[in-house]
């Protein structure tokens, strides 16, 4: 099959081109792409500013912590996220996996990267999921909270009203991102705008805030307080929380419209509406609620409102991205073949079910456990600091084989690798107070991540040494010929060579073969999607049996009938109405001596028995598929 060359995002396109399209696509944006950081205002400066840090609340703490968010915002998010590391695409697609799958060399896939950078990539995964858990459960309650301004008697329902709401959120997913629609992108443009307006009223009020633009503040803050300002550090983080969505999200969109979404309104707003919170507490240091202290009294219901849906609409897009990133997982076989629904047309449209549960179950249990933001975000924070720095170092690696010289990516990665590792150093001091929840749930994700890939190995040297030759099949039924049947059998298998043993078995039980049999192996590409003529190649060998290799992108889902239909124009003998698949059902035991620790193989096992085969990842009709049986010991 032809090489696969990745693409420019700018020249990939999901829709109608031109400027009505960028346009578009940058409303969208707003909705999906900066949910999650549009919303920190909501609990970043109150954090920030938190009596727990030690430091003072004075005029220039105010202003040497709105200086950090400043300055954070454009280190880390204008300059590395929005300018440079959108530029790291594979086929137009971002995010960790996409990032992973452009180190190694043209034709090979991630699995044979360094082990270093590998483990890296399942890590960074496993931080999205700690995030995305954390998230929903953070950013509704501190929605929420806002009740407490309006009235302190309203305090006792904080708690059911955000269960109600999370239930409600997960109870939707179901029905997928079309149930929102294209509103998404108006009512987070509404959002940014009255926050904007917000900052405003706030900064007229205390128009000397904006001195905080002066890194001079930062650096005396950090001077006078030093260790203060370090742990204050850890609080600071949930200012640029969400900005590794600019880049996961860069194959829904493209590159202008994420950046002209940033430079021209997200980042704006978000500026003004920090400074304005800063102003109020100039105004008054003893407030607890600065983002609701913002608005005049008559606005206060409607705030924590909209405060709610923007929050509903950020956890939203976190689901879609679990959802697209379990859907790449599976089908890079790092995860095992779970229920996966498309919802939609768009191939992003996707609901893997078990998921949905897990993190609804978990997302309620830690609100009930932890009942206030601010506890909440101490779990919150060590899991982006931690990808940030992997993003740092797989991109500077990236760079330095596609371009830059050792001076320049030297340079990105202690400048941009300093900053993260001051972050991650102060996110560190959280772990007892929060911290270990996002290292507890990152560590179970790579654990199951990792046992899955190392089975897989396991199982396909096993597998392997029960194929048989080609040759020697043929030799063995010109010898003793066995009876034809009219139709085609099609025997799915993962390797490319010899014969699977659902084929021995078929004949050993049934001493009989279709009139053609086409042995179908499936590769995962090391592309988000591979262009349909160069998805199947034919080989007719010879007695009606052939060999057809097919590949997909991970971004794309397996539809083996619509495979077998560009087989049959390349040469495969089958009509759709006498085309049966046969598919082994592998039955695994923990009783072999492979080199797998015992619980692995028995994590494994039961891992290979929530996907095994699950027909519904392949979209073969149950009525045209036939499944045989296979044990292997580990």
């Amino acid at each position: 099959m032809a090489g696969i060359e990745p693409t420019p995002a700018d020249h990939h396109h999901h829709g109608p081109s031109g400027t009505a399209a960028k346009l578009a696509l940058t409303m969208l944006a707003l909705g999906v792409v900066f949910g999650d950081i549009g919303t920190s205002p909501l609990y970043a400066i109150k954090e920030s500013m938190s009596a727990h840090h030690g430091m003072p609340r004075d005029p220039s703490t105010v202003l040497g912590v709105l200086s950090l968010f400043f300055w954070s915002l454009t280190i880390v998010i204008t300059t590395k996220y929005a300018w440079l590391v959108l530029q790291a695409d594979n086929r137009g697609e971002g995010g960790i996996f996409s990032l992973l799958s452009l180190l190694p060399e043209q034709g090979k896939g991630m699995k044979s990267l360094p082990l270093p950078l590998f483990v890296m990539g399942l890590l960074g995964a496993s931080l999205l999921y700690a995030e995305g858990v954390i998230t929903p459960s953070l950013s509704v309650l501190s929605a929420v909270e806002g009740l407490e301004v309006i009235s302190p008697d309203l305090t006792m329902f904080v708690i059911p009203a955000t269960c109600v709401i999370m239930v409600a959120l997960f109870s939707i997913q179901r029905f997928g991102t079309a149930v929102l629609g294209s509103w998404l992108g108006p009512v987070m443009l509404a959002w940014f705008t009255v926050m904007a307006l917000l900052g405003i009223r706030g900064i007229m009020l205390e128009p000397s805030v904006l001195g905080a633009i002066n890194p001079v503040h930062a650096i005396d803050l950090a001077r006078h307080h030093p260790h203060e300002c370090f742990v204050a550090l850890g609080s600071v983080m949930l200012c640029i929380t969400g900005g590794e969505a600019l880049y996961a999200d860069l194959g829904h969109f493209g590159r202008f419209p994420i950046r002209a979404a940033w430079y021209g309104l997200v980042m704006p707003s978000l500026l003004l509406n920090y400074f304005g919170q800063g102003a109020m507490y100039l105004q008054d240091m003893t407030i607890e609620q600065p983002f609701f202290r913002l608005a005049p009294s008559w606005g206060l219901i409607p705030l924590v409102i909209f405060a709610t849906l923007a929050t509903c609409i950020a956890s939203q897009s976190i689901l879609t991205g679990l959802f697209s990133l379990t859907h790449q997982a599976v089908q890079l076989g790092l995860m095992p073949r779970l229920r996966i629904l498309q919802t939609g047309d768009h191939q992003g449209h996707i609901f893997v079910p078990l998921l949905n549960l897990v993190m609804m179950i978990v997302c309620l249990l830690l609100v009930l456990i932890f009942r206030r933001s601010m506890a909440l975000a101490d779990a919150y924070g060590l899991s982006v600091s931690m990808l940030m720095l992997m993003t740092t170092i797989l991109f500077t690696v990236y760079k330095s084989r596609t371009g830059w010289g050792p001076i320049r990516c030297g340079l990105f990665l202690i400048v941009l690798g300093s900053v993260d590792l001051v972050f991650l150093g102060a996110n560190l001091l959280k772990i007892p107070t929060g911290g270990w929840l996002t290292l507890t749930i990152a560590a179970g994700m790579l654990t199951l991540m990792w046992t899955w890939h190392r089975g897989r190995q396991v199982l396909s040297f096993r597998f392997n040494k029960q194929v048989l030759s080609f040759d020697a099949l043929l030799n063995s039924i010109d010898a003793h010929p066995v009876p034809r049947v009219q139709g085609t059998a099609i025997f799915l298998t993962p390797s490319d060579d010899g014969v699977p043993p659902t084929l021995l078995h078929h004949l050993k039980h049934n001493k009989v073969l279709h009139q053609n049999v086409a042995i179908m192996s499936i590769r995962t590409a090391p592309v988000p999607r591979v262009p349909e003529d160069e998805q199947v190649q034919v080989t007719e060998l010879r007695d009606g049996f052939f060999r057809v290799r097919c590949q997909h992108g991970y971004n794309q889902s397996v539809d083996v009938p619509r495979l077998t239909k560009l087989a049959a124009q390349l040469g495969l003998e089958s009509r759709e109405g006498s085309t049966t698949y046969y598919l082994g059902r592998t039955i695994l035991t923990p009783r072999g001596n492979s080199e797998l620790a015992g619980w692995q193989k028995r994590l494994f096992c039961t891992m290979s028995q929530v996907g095994a085969n699950n027909p519904l990842h392949f979209s073969i009709p149950p009525g045209r598929m036939v499944e045989l049986g296979i044990q292997i010991d580990l």
